[in-house]
């Protein structure tokens, strides 16, 4: 002590330094203790939540760039399924147009022939009917010229004989 003494310590500013540090010490166990583990555990969970919530995030943003990639994937079938389907419309209109056209063609053709038909039977009536008038006008005019009674049978084979024979020039 003789050594405290000498530097100006005395025995009181020793007790009081003594009380200082032990309160000083006792102090800081009270405040680690009450507050700085608290807070250190507080700190510790919110890093961990803080982790947790970006591990948390990563995974979503790597779903999202899944979701992603499947979905551009999903855009390119439909794309494809698309130009698919109208390629096979586009082939089935032709085909179907083709069918119509070939129809359509058949049917002008049934038409045609119909009308070639009925005109060559009404020329054929036409001509059967200007020869019957011919016949009876030729017959009508031998009559008189002769003034008496022929028999029609037998002016009707002379006529139709007549005919032929003219009608056998203009084909020839």
């Amino acid at each position: 002590m003789d050594m405290l003494s000498s530097l100006g310590i005395t025995k009181d500013l020793l007790a009081d330094l003594v009380i200082n540090i032990v309160s000083i010490v006792v102090l800081f166990l009270v405040v680690k203790k009450l507050a700085y583990n608290p807070v250190k555990k507080f700190m510790a969970a919110r890093t961990e939540k803080v982790m947790a919530q970006k591990l948390e995030a990563e995974k979503l943003a790597e779903e999202a760039q899944a979701k992603s990639f499947e979905y551009e994937e999903l855009l390119k079938e439909c794309e494809n399924a698309k130009a698919q389907a109208i390629k096979e419309g586009e082939a089935l209109a032709r085909e179907e147009s083709g069918q119509i056209v070939s129809a359509a063609k058949e049917k002008a053709q049934s038409i045609i022939d119909n009308a070639n038909k009925k005109a060559e039977e009404k020329y054929n009536r036409m001509i059967d009917e200007a020869n019957d008038y011919i016949v009876n006008l030729t017959i009508d005019a031998s009559s008189k010229l002769l003034k008496r009674e022929v028999n029609d049978e037998d002016n009707r084979k002379i006529v139709e004989a007549f005919l032929n024979s003219v009608d056998g020039d203009e084909n020839a």
